[in-house]
């Protein structure tokens, strides 16, 4: 006579099922009951505390949960800058690798920023310029991508570099400037510029070096070294002065 084999115990696997469903239940109640976006709002004014040099400033959070969260007409104003960055919102999604998204938009154009825990951020996407800078004299859309190294504590980035382009910028004065390409890298508030040229409303291509002013973006220095082309003609041309003589 046979012996009848002895079911297992299903017993261990109804615990583990409950303590499953217990602990889903567990993490689901944190994600829908937590306040997240009084949370993700601290942590905002936390970042705006520990950046002396730099305002933040939003209407509101929405969209919030434990990963992430959109924070309505975002502003950043820089110490003696005139005015303010103005972004329709701000989608951030935080992670491990890198440690946060960002994904902002300027009014139908967005740019996509990728910060790291050791300091580094890369971005590249489109900016709206008359909604970035609050519908003042400068308008268009730039194309921008780099990536830049910050310490902690810095006021301007360690290294890194910078391409930023433009089919058409509109200058306060009614001024027009097409297919608008910069290119430099930075080494702490020194820039190297690689490349700076337009093709209207005159064809200019150039090189040279910025030394950026920390406590006045405006005052920056710069001096640059090329050629101009006027009908057939190409001559050498120079460039020097402040960021602020350059745009006004």
């Amino acid at each position: 006579m046979t012996k009848r084999r002895r079911k297992p115990s299903s017993l261990p696997g109804r615990i583990l099922a409950r303590l499953l469903l217990v602990l889903l239940g567990f993490f689901l109640g944190v994600a829908l009951f937590t306040p997240w976006n009084k949370i993700w709002a601290s942590a905002l004014t936390r970042l705006d505390e520990n950046l002396p040099m730099v305002g933040l400033t939003w209407e509101n959070i929405d969209r919030d949960g434990p990963f992430g969260f959109r924070v309505n007409d975002f502003r950043i104003a820089v110490a003696k800058t005139p005015g303010a960055l103005r972004f329709r919102h701000a989608y951030v999604t935080v992670g491990f690798a890198p440690l946060a998204k960002v994904r902002l938009d300027t009014h139908g154009t967005q740019c996509f920023l990728e910060l790291y825990s050791n300091g580094i951020f890369e971005f590249s996407g489109d900016l709206n310029l008359t909604y970035l800078l609050g519908q003042g004299d400068f308008k268009g859309t730039l194309n921008t991508s780099g990536s830049l190294f910050m310490p902690d504590g810095a006021r301007l980035p360690k290294n890194g570099w910078l391409d930023i382009r433009s089919q058409q910028l509109i200058l306060p004065g009614e001024r027009s400037v097409e297919d608008l390409a910069f290119t430099a890298a930075i080494e702490g508030n020194h820039l190297d510029i690689r490349d700076f040229s337009l093709r209207r409303p005159i064809t200019y291509k150039s090189a040279g070096v910025a030394v950026i002013d920390p406590d006045n973006f405006f005052q920056t220095l710069f001096s640059l070294a090329g050629e101009m082309t006027v009908g057939n003609d190409t001559f050498p041309y120079e460039m020097k002065g402040t960021l602020a003589q350059a745009l006004w």
